[in-house]
């Protein structure tokens, strides 16, 4: 993975100068906490992403973020306690929770594992964790799909992680990037993903919308993960 040095005309760049003693150590404090609640959640999101997400909430200090495709809640978790952690903030995690909408017009395996998956004992577990940790003030559940959930207005950081077939993923991204303040932060995950198929990554032509209407400056590879982060312009 890359380093993380955003460019200051895009972000403050990040420096314990900016921050108190006091603040240095609650925010290390509930990353920490974070990263050992994400050890039981079911998802994909790496320890590494995990923290710059939290980094870039402690920056921003959002007051609306909005993550498409929840699952177990293992990046909407971490990004929870960053917001509780700054007193401001609410997150709205958009997620159906259901084998049909997980699995539209996906193929081959990743098709296979999503029609068999139980959903409901997935979602179960992240109501359970959200009251665990008593994140139930900075969390909004929305179960419904992408396409059905209404629209939020004024986002400040919007996450889009949800099914990563090639239609899903663009209408994400055309449907809720508008509504995306100016200097809002856009994340896409998986950009990678599909690429062993006959036609490439799912969620490219996702990626090339986003390069056409906002500015990426941001990009990490893992070995199993790639994902990008956009500025709105």
């Amino acid at each position: 993975m890359m380093d993380y040095i955003p460019p200051k005309s895009a972000i403050e760049c990040y420096s314990e100068s900016l921050y108190s003693d006091v603040q240095i150590r609650k925010m290390k404090k509930t990353k920490n906490i974070a990263l050992s609640c994400m050890a039981g959640l079911d998802g994909w999101c790496s320890r590494e992403k995990a923290t710059i997400l939290m980094d870039l909430l402690f920056l921003k200090r959002p007051k609306k973020v909005v993550e498409i495709g929840v699952w177990g809640g293992k990046s909407l978790l971490p990004m929870a306690m960053a917001l509780n952690e700054n007193k401001r903030g609410v997150i709205y995690g958009i997620d159906p929770w259901k084998n049909d909408a997980s699995a539209y017009m996906l193929e081959g395996e990743h098709l296979d594992w999503w029609t068999q998956v139980d959903h409901e004992r997935i979602y179960e577990g992240f109501i359970s964790t959200i009251q665990l940790y008593h994140l139930g003030d900075v969390v909004e559940v929305i179960r419904a799909s992408s396409k059905d959930a209404k629209i939020i207005e004024e986002i400040d950081f919007l996450h889009i992680d949800g099914n990563h077939s090639e239609a899903s993923s663009l209408s994400d991204v055309k449907k809720w990037v508008p509504h995306v303040k100016k200097g809002g932060l856009i994340i896409l995950d998986d950009l990678d993903y599909g690429e062993e198929l006959e036609g490439g990554a799912t969620t490219k032509k996702a990626a090339e919308w986003l390069d056409s209407n906002c500015t990426r400056f941001l990009q990490f590879k893992a070995e199993k993960n790639e994902w990008a982060v956009w500025v709105k312009s």
